[in-house]
C-alpha cells in the first residue's frame, strides 16, 4: 500500500494520462449527467450526448458513486485502483498457495507488489489493473473448487471470470490456465465447465448488443475489428519478435525479475502446473500477435496481462523443496534460493545494458521512475479554456490527444495538427464549434479573433465574424 501512495494526489497528465483521462471521463459524466452504465459518455466527437461503445464501465462508475460522496478528486479515483491492485495481491498469494505452498504465495504476493511497472498502473487510472484483480481472484476461486468441490467458491470465480472478460475482454486469456485445471480435475465438472463458457459469452453479447445500438462511436468493436483485419492484410512485420522482446524483457519480467523466473519455470514446469503455464503462455502470444507492433511498441500496459504468469513462475522457485535434498532443511533451501536469486537479479539489473540487443535500449525503456513525471501543459491550457469560456461552449483542441479536453471540462473534439485543414474546421463550426484552441507555434486560422494566453496556445472564437 505504502509504495502506491507517491503522487496519489497528482492530477492527470503523467504517463498515458489520455487513456486515464478517457476513462475518467466516463466517470464524470456517469456522476454530473447520466448514473447508468449502459450509457458511458466521451467528451469528444461533439456536442452531448456522445455515447460510446467502451468495455463494461465498472471502474468509472464505481468512481462516479464516490465523486458523488466526496466531490471529484484525484485522489478518489486513483485509490479505487490502488483497492483493486492491493485485491489482485492477495489473489495471487492465494493462487501460488494452490499450486504450491506459503512460501510460493508469500513469493508471488511480494513479486506482484513490488513489480515496478505493475506499481505504476496500480495507481493509473485504467481498467487493466481492475481487470486483473478480477482475473485472478477468479482463478484463486476456481482452483479452490479444484481442490476442495466447493460449488460456491466455483460460481463466484465464473462471476468474477465474466467481470473481468467484460471490464475488459483480454482477460480471455485467463481461460487457458482455467480450461486446464478444468481438464484435470477429478471431480463431476460438465456444468462447471459450461458455465465457465456459456456465461462469459452470454453476457459479452447481451452487453455489447445492449451498448452498440445507442453508441454513436464504435470504440471496442472497431478496436478488435481493426487489430484483425490488420494481422489479416500485413501479418506480422519483420520487427514483431524484437519489438515482443523489447516489451516483455522490461514491462513483463523487468531485469530484476529475470533470474527468479528462469529459476522459477525449471521448477513450475517440472510440476503439475506446467500444462497451464504453457497453455498460457500461448494464449498470452495469441494476444500479442493480435495487438501489434504499433500497440506493442507505444501502450505498455498491454503487458500486465503477461505480468502475473511471470509473477506466479518466479514464485515457483521458492516453494518448498523435499525434505533433506542436497544435504539441506527445506529452510536452508529456501535461504540459499534468496541469495542466488536476489545476488542473481541485482547483478542482471547492473549488467544488462552490456548483453542486450543494441536496439533494446532505444528510448531507455527501463526509466520507470520518470513515467510518475507531469506534464502540466494540457492541466494548464484545460484550466484556462474552462476559465474563458462559457460551460456549454464546444471547443475544438488542435492536439493529438484528447487531455486537454477533458481538463477543459468542455465538449467537443480533438485534431492532432496534422490531420487539421480549413475543411475540417468548416465542419465542426456547422455542427456548433464555438471555440478553436490553438496550441500550434505558427499563427492560428482567423487570427484576427485570437487571443494569446499565457498558458502557451491561441483561443480563436469562431462566432467572431
Amino acid at each position: 500500500m505504502v509504495l502506491r501512495l507517491p503522487g496519489l494526489d497528482h492530477p492527470f497528465v503523467d504517463f498515458h494520462s489520455w487513456r486515464q483521462c478517457d476513462t475518467l471521463a466516463v466517470a464524470r459524466y456517469f456522476a454530473e449527467i447520466e448514473m447508468n452504465i449502459l450509457r458511458p459518455q466521451l467528451p469528444y466527437y461533439g456536442p452531448p450526448p456522445n455515447y460510446a461503445e467502451l468495455e463494461f464501465c465498472l471502474v468509472p462508475y464505481l468512481t462516479a458513486w464516490l465523486f458523488r460522496l466526496g466531490g471529484e478528486l484525484n485522489w478518489i479515483a486513483r485509490l479505487v485502483i490502488v483497492a483493486f491492485s492491493l485485491w489482485s495481491v492477495v489473489s495471487i498469494y492465494r493462487v501460488a498457495r494452490e499450486l504450491w505452498d506459503l512460501k510460493a504465495g508469500l513469493a508471488a504476493a511480494f513479486g506482484l507488489a513490488v513489480h515496478p511497472v505493475y506499481l505504476y498502473f496500480s495507481r493509473s487510472f485504467q481498467p487493466d489493473v481492475p481487470m486483473l484483480a478480477l482475473g485472478l481472484a477468479a482463478l484463486a476461486d476456481f482452483l479452490v473448487w479444484r481442490r476442495s468441490g466447493s460449488r460456491m467458491a466455483a460460481l463466484t470465480g465464473c462471476f468474477l471470470f465474466t467481470l473481468a472478460v467484460l471490464v475488459k475482454p483480454p482477460a480471455v486469456v485467463f481461460a487457458f490456465p482455467l480450461f486446464t485445471w478444468w481438464l484435470t480435475a477429478r471431480r463431476p465438472k460438465k456444468a462447471i465447465g459450461a458455465a465457465y463458457l456459456v456465461i462469459p459469452v452470454a453476457a459479452s453479447l447481451a452487453y455489447f448488443s445492449a451498448i452498440h445500438g445507442i453508441a454513436e462511436h464504435q470504440f471496442a468493436s472497431g478496436l478488435i475489428s481493426g487489430f484483425l483485419h490488420r494481422l489479416w492484410t500485413e501479418g506480422l512485420p519483420p520487427e514483431w519478435w524484437s519489438d515482443l522482446g523489447v516489451g516483455l524483457f522490461f514491462y513483463a519480467v523487468t531485469p530484476f525479475f529475470l533470474v527468479p523466473l528462469v529459476f522459477g519455470l525449471a521448477r513450475s514446469l517440472a510440476s503439475s502446473a506446467r500444462l497451464a503455464f504453457v497453455l498460457w503462455g500461448a494464449g498470452l502470444l495469441v494476444f500479442f500477435t493480435i495487438s501489434g507492433s504499433a500497440v506493442l511498441n507505444n501502450l505498455q500496459y498491454y503487458y500486465l496481462l503477461a505480468v502475473p504468469l511471470v509473477v506466479l513462475a518466479a514464485a515457483a522457485a521458492f516453494a518448498d523443496h523435499p525434505e533433506g535434498r542436497a544435504g539441506f532443511s527445506r529452510t536452508g533451501l529456501t535461504v540459499v534460493m534468496l541469495l542466488v536469486t536476489g545476488l542473481g537479479a541485482f547483478f542482471v539489473t547492473g549488467t544488462y545494458q552490456h548483453w542486450v540487443p543494441a536496439g533494446w535500449l532505444a528510448n531507455e525503456p527501463w526509466r520507470y521512475e520518470s513515467w510518475y513525471a507531469l506534464e502540466e501543459k494540457p492541466l494548464q491550457v484545460g484550466r484556462a479554456i474552462a476559465r474563458e469560456t462559457p460551460v456549454d461552449a464546444l471547443v475544438v483542441v488542435v492536439e493529438p490527444t484528447p487531455r486537454t479536453l477533458f481538463h477543459s471540462r468542455r465538449f467537443g473534439w480533438f485534431i492532432a495538427p496534422e490531420g487539421f485543414s480549413d475543411a475540417y474546421l468548416a465542419g465542426v463550426r456547422e455542427e456548433g464549434a464555438r471555440y478553436l484552441a490553438w496550441m500550434e507555434n505558427r499563427p492560428p486560422p482567423l487570427a484576427e479573433a485570437a487571443i494569446w494566453y499565457p498558458e502557451g496556445f491561441w483561443l480563436v472564437d469562431l462566432a467572431e465574424k
